[in-house]
């Protein structure tokens, strides 16, 4: 039975066995040699990831792209604003489908909300209660 505790430390774990370096290595070289190992497959794969960041910045600028946008839009905006009847004609349209919806009211004054009236006792109070709140 003490031979089997012999190896486990007071954490629980193993206890390297004498003549281990580290606890898995059985020399010094051995352990040089690991090294070099992780520090090559460290370098390939630093060389892939930079080879991948390198593949994702040249795609990226072409899917920043709008496929919507008109070839020529700055001679396009150009044109609408240089030419005074082209210009009234579209914010005319623009306005015209906007009816329906008040943007100033009689005499230039702003929209205001309809009143609202209580139906019931009930709702003369809520409505009571809600401004007296609010002076408070």
């Amino acid at each position: 039975m003490e031979e089997e505790n012999k190896n486990v430390n007071s954490d629980g774990g193993t206890m390297p066995e004498e003549g281990m370096l580290a606890g898995k290595f059985k020399s010094v070289d051995a352990l040089v040699r690991a090294y070099g190992e992780l520090e090559s497959e460290f370098t390939r794969r630093s060389q892939r990831l930079k080879a991948l960041e390198e593949k994702l910045a040249f795609e990226e600028p072409s899917s920043k792209e709008e496929p919507h946008a008109p070839h020529g839009q700055e001679e396009l905006l150009r044109a609408v604003t240089e030419d005074e009847g082209l210009r009234l004609k579209l914010f005319g349209d623009y306005l015209q489908s906007l009816r329906g919806v008040p943007l100033m009211g009689a005499g230039g004054m702003g929209v205001v909300a309809p009143v609202k009236k209580p139906a019931t006792i009930a709702e003369a109070g809520a409505l009571a209660l809600g401004y007296f709140k609010r002076q408070k």
